[in-house]
């Protein structure tokens, strides 16, 4: 069968490039080179507070605790302030044991001074940051500083 006098001629295939090793500079999708490099890290950042924040995080919890304990001496919130006391105790000893990465002992200091200035909102918004990001590794004691910001609300009122 051949082509037809009125159909016009077949084109040939367009030209292929092998695009696969092509570089195009300053592309609109590109990262910066900001993000490649390499920053120095803070006193902050190498820990250099470290042992000071997990002392005072410690110091704070314990005289919450001393405070809450005093108020839930009966009843039902006797047994939840003595699971609360052992979950926080845990998360003391995980504290002392250097278990606790930098980025969750700076958002526990911040939580501890909330709650020692009796910041509850802030407080319950660094808990659920905490509980967003942690929960996986350190939810027993995560469940103890809401219980524990619950006590020390009712305690101070």
């Amino acid at each position: 069968m051949s082509p037809s006098p009125t159909a016009p001629p077949k084109a040939p295939p367009p030209p292929s490039t092998d695009f696969r090793n092509a570089t195009i500079e300053n592309h609109w999708n590109d990262p910066p080179d900001a993000i490649f490099k390499k920053r120095e890290r803070t006193a902050e950042e190498n820990g250099n507070n470290n042992k000071h924040d997990r002392d005072s995080i410690a110091q704070a919890m314990r005289s919450i605790l001393g405070q809450c304990e005093s108020c839930f001496t009966s009843g039902p919130n006797k047994r939840i302030f003595q699971d609360t006391q052992g979950r926080i105790n845990g998360m003391l000893e995980e504290l002392e044991k250097n278990e606790i990465p930098d980025r969750v002992v700076q958002s526990l200091n911040e939580f501890s001074q909330a709650l020692q200035d009796k910041d509850w909102t802030k407080s319950l918004d660094i808990h659920t940051r905490l509980m967003t990001t942690e929960y996986d590794k350190h939810g027993n004691w995560l469940i103890g500083l809401k219980r524990l910001v619950d006590l020390a609300q009712k305690a101070s009122s």
